[in-house]
């Protein structure tokens, strides 16, 4: 089984500096401007930047929640983040790189329009689907939850219900808070009644399971359903020989003329051989191999054995050749 890794609250958290600051002390504000041009400082809306350092290693989900501080720091009053930006506060997952706007919710504001990397949201909003987390005012969950089904794509969606519907959460701060269940998700959609994106996103609560791992994972199975394959058991332990306990993402077992295919799967993603969290002190050449002996020890109880990345889970065409060809067959 591959986890993700909680999210960093250093990354997303380093300090603003605005140039309004400065002002107030008499500095000159244009000392940003030429921090930013000598590379010291990136820019992440006007007047506003942070410090360059390390930044090609600072995660996309990270870069987006700097650029959403950012716009709450420029604000005359608290703003409300929705979609994407409230899911980058929750800790949320989605699948693909993070938008380049934030999202607002307008809340009954006359006037505003999206514009200066701002989507201004106009829809309506209940008197609980407004609260405070790390500071900051964004959708509640459930809305959260419900706002990404209806508006990102199935796979996406899929993957940030997977998150959200489980027992907990990690804020992109570091503060663990309680899932929402599907059952809650699904009455929330209900009582919406009609709206763009409601079928989608019912199939993708329907579909959802919080027992993915990862979003890596929760992709993956997205794509084995599109792709017409037999749905997979999920987290299944196998017990070796000597005692060993083994706990894999996927398993099928496919009847097949004149046999019974059982296949193990597995996402691997690169956290697993270069995150501290996951590597527990050991190079990667021992991962490696202590993944070798774990795939060796699930062979011999008779399994298929495929194994997968993102580059693979991103695109079905190729998922769906890896599956065919560790012997799993589609059933449509």
């Amino acid at each position: 089984m591959t986890a993700d890794p909680t999210p960093d609250p250093l990354a997303g958290w380093r300090p603003l500096r605005l140039t309004r600051d400065l002002a107030r002390v008499g500095a000159d504000g244009r000392r940003l401007q030429r921090s930013v041009a000598s590379g010291e400082s990136v820019r992440l809306r006007r007047g506003v930047v942070v410090d360059a350092g390390n930044w090609a290693d600072v995660a996309d989900d990270a870069r987006y929640l700097l650029r959403v501080r950012a716009v709450a720091a420029t604000r005359k009053s608290a703003p409300v983040f929705s979609h994407q930006s409230a899911a980058v506060i929750w800790g949320l997952p989605i699948i693909g790189r993070w938008p380049d706007p934030v999202h607002l919710m307008a809340a009954g504001r006359a006037g505003v329009h999206s514009k200066n990397g701002v989507i201004w949201h106009h829809d309506r909003l209940r008197d609980d689907d407004v609260v405070e987390i790390d500071g900051m005012l964004v959708t509640s969950l459930i809305r959260t939850l419900v706002d990404l089904a209806c508006t990102t794509s199935f796979l996406s969606a899929v993957a940030t219900l997977d998150r959200g519907t489980g027992r907990t959460l990690v804020t992109a701060a570091g503060r663990p808070v309680e899932g929402i269940s599907r059952e809650e998700v699904l009455e929330r959609l209900a009582s919406e009644g009609p709206r763009r994106g409601a079928r989608t996103a019912l199939k993708a609560v329907l579909f959802s399971d919080n027992r993915s791992g990862s979003p890596g994972e929760s992709l993956s199975r997205g794509q084995i359903h599109l792709c017409g394959f037999p749905a997979p058991e999920l987290q299944v332990v196998f017990i070796a020989a000597a005692g060993q306990k083994d706990i894999v993402d996927f398993r099928w077992r496919q009847r097949q003329e004149s046999r019974t295919l059982s296949l193990v799967g597995e996402f691997d993603g690169l956290v697993k051989y270069t995150r501290s969290q996951f590597t527990a002190g050991k190079s990667i050449e021992q991962v490696v191999w202590a993944e070798k002996i774990r795939e060796d020890r699930l062979r011999a109880q008779g399994n298929g054995m495929a194994r997968w990345t993102w580059d693979v889970a991103l695109h079905a065409d190729r998922l769906r050749a890896l599956l065919i060809g560790a012997g799993l067959r589609p059933e449509r």
